[in-house]
């Protein structure tokens, strides 16, 4: 393994003139002359994976351990990587971020196992030559080769990716340029909906549940081998455990030799997201129970058949939303039900008209700001000022909310009748203070 050097950005701009031409080079103006690139003079050679996010603090404490021994420190910029040589890199060279990343410029060629690009803007002058996968994915980043890119399989998702020509045996998409074959387009699943990426790369990938360019990312995230006959990574029970652990979409690749009940169960303790992967013989009404009592929201991920008014209840008293309620359990008292144990404001969209009276609209602006009142009258010609005398009967505690949200000269006219007197004096003056400027922008003078 080769050792970088630390050198600040202004020796960089001087030293290499020509890296001002890119325009990943200081692409947003706000890099500071006093911090760092990390250079290497000669070839590189990794023994492991090479970690492209300098940003993240995982990544630099990487980089202390190998790289650059014992020189970075929390406050330490660094901005870019120059190589004025070749990447040789047992491992695969890995950018996770798709959002950013470092420049880098590679003089002469990469050699790797796989090579997966996001964020980054990176050139390389020579060529690319991977024993698996090249993959760029995602609009933020650059990705130029001057060279060839050798590789089985080359995958461009979504990414600005410039290459002067490639080699590949196994399978080439690139969205972007549309000089690949129809064949490798992506299509969408009837049943799922879901977009999984070209059958004729499913036919190379080692895992036939792996089928989106999602979960292919994963994979190579990891530095894992993903093509057939390969020998690089043991796919056994533990890696698989380890696979959902660090994502509970993973639990629908896991081969049905591995899918255990225990694994299953291990993936919902974690999150209620991971039911609709779970076999249907590991799933029973009291498990839908426990789901729904840990979290209200759970009842938009259980099977119909589990489903009950029991449950949607319960689901309503744990905090969720209307619109994962299924229309035939809808009533009166579950609409309040949600409304009042709602983590969020209520949305009275959500609510099928037959259920919209004076009554739950008084329930709806008790309970919080009442958005879309207005909207929601008009549709099903109910008069609003009605409701709100009525919210202002209930209560003076209920003028704030009014005041708040829906003040007209004719609410506060309503409730100065009701509450400007013996018994509610203070509160009163407290609300007037508190609302004396909106008062004063609707013409109210107090």
């Amino acid at each position: 393994m080769d050792f970088f050097s630390l050198v600040q950005i202004k020796e960089v701009k001087s030293k290499y003139p020509f890296l001002q031409q890119y325009e990943g080079f200081d692409l947003y103006d706000d890099w500071n002359e006093e911090d760092y690139f990390l250079l290497a003079n000669g070839d590189v050679h990794i023994d492991g994976h090479f970690y492209l996010d300098i940003f993240e603090e995982e990544v630099k404490r990487w980089l202390n351990r190998t790289l650059v021994p014992k020189q970075l420190n929390a406050n330490l910029r660094i901005e870019g990587i120059l190589i004025n040589g070749n990447i040789v890199c047992k491992g695969c060279v890995i950018n996770k971020e798709g959002d950013y990343g470092p420049f880098v410029y590679v003089g002469e060629n990469i050699t790797c196992q796989s090579l997966l690009l996001g964020g980054s803007y990176v050139i390389v002058n020579g060529n690319v030559t991977a024993q698996e996968v090249v993959m760029t994915d995602y609009n933020h980043g650059h990705f130029a080769c001057e060279g060839t890119v050798y590789a089985p399989v080359f995958i461009a998702n979504d990414h600005n990716t410039y290459v002067k020509q490639h080699v590949n045996e196994r399978f080439y998409y690139h969205d972007r340029s549309a000089d690949h074959p129809e064949e490798n387009n992506c299509y969408e699943d009837e049943e799922s909906g879901e977009n999984f990426f070209s059958k004729e790369l499913a036919q190379h990938v080692d895992n036939p549940l792996t089928q989106t360019f999602e979960d292919l990312l994963m994979d190579l995230e990891g530095g894992e081998f993903v093509l057939k006959g390969q020998t690089g990574t043991l796919k056994d029970a533990a890696y698989w455990q380890k696979k959902v652990e660090q994502n509970y979409r993973n639990l629908k690749r896991v081969p049905s030799a591995y899918k255990t009940e225990s694994l299953c169960l291990h993936a919902l303790k974690n999150t209620f997201y991971a039911l609709p992967f779970v076999p249907e013989k590991y799933i029973t009404e009291d498990l839908c129970r426990q789901l729904v009592e840990k979290n209200g929201f759970a009842i938009k991920e259980i099977p119909e058949r589990f489903i009950s008014p029991e449950l949607c209840m319960l689901a309503a008293q744990k905090g969720t939303m209307l619109q994962f309620i299924p229309a035939q359990f809808i009533t009166a008292e579950l609409i309040i039900a949600v409304f009042t144990n709602s983590k969020s404001e209520p949305d009275i969209n959500d609510v099928p008209a037959s259920f919209i009276t004076e009554d739950l609209l008084m329930r709806y602006l008790m309970l919080g700001k009442g958005l879309w009142l207005d909207k929601t009258c008009k549709e099903n010609k109910i008069n609003k000022i009605v409701v709100i005398k009525r919210v202002i009967d209930a209560g003076i505690t209920y003028v704030d909310t009014i005041f708040a949200n829906h003040c007209s000269r004719e609410a506060f006219d309503y409730a100065k009748l009701r509450y400007d007197g013996p018994g509610y004096q203070q509160d009163w003056n407290a609300y007037i203070n508190k609302y004396r400027n909106k008062l004063g922008r609707i013409g109210i003078v107090v």
